[in-house]
């Protein structure tokens, strides 16, 4: 599973500029239709295909409303505990004092593929 990972890796790190391509050009082609309305959609023509450019996603927000509603109905313990906060809407999103956030060590492990020395055999 070891070698299988690795070679997988390998072949994950050639296909990263074409990945990253493909974003670039997907943001340009987006790009050319600054003023399409969300439930409009559009063809891009090309030479041998055309590419849709879909109306946008539905995503759904609690509103401030909802947000007054939710706090009569659950109560501040209740919507204090339910309650989510983007850290990018902190007065400091750093937050070196750490008045508002902790940090702990429980985020994703990652994997790194490191080659292994040659083993050189006594003749």
């Amino acid at each position: 599973m070891v070698e299988e990972f690795a070679s997988l890796d390998r072949e994950i790190d050639n296909y990263l500029p074409r990945i990253n391509r493909h974003k670039k050009l997907r943001q340009l082609i987006l790009d050319w239709y600054p003023d399409l309305a969300p439930d409009e959609e559009a063809t891009v023509p090309g030479i041998n295909v055309d590419v849709l450019i879909s109306s946008r996603d539905k995503i759904r927000t609690v509103t401030p409303a909802g947000r007054q509603a939710l706090l009569k109905l659950w109560g501040s313990q209740g919507f204090a505990s339910r309650a989510h906060v983007m850290l990018k809407t902190l007065p400091d999103p750093e937050d070196p004092d750490q008045l508002y956030t902790e940090a702990a060590l429980t985020g994703p492990r990652h994997l790194h593929v490191m080659q292994r020395p040659a083993v050189i055999s006594a003749a």
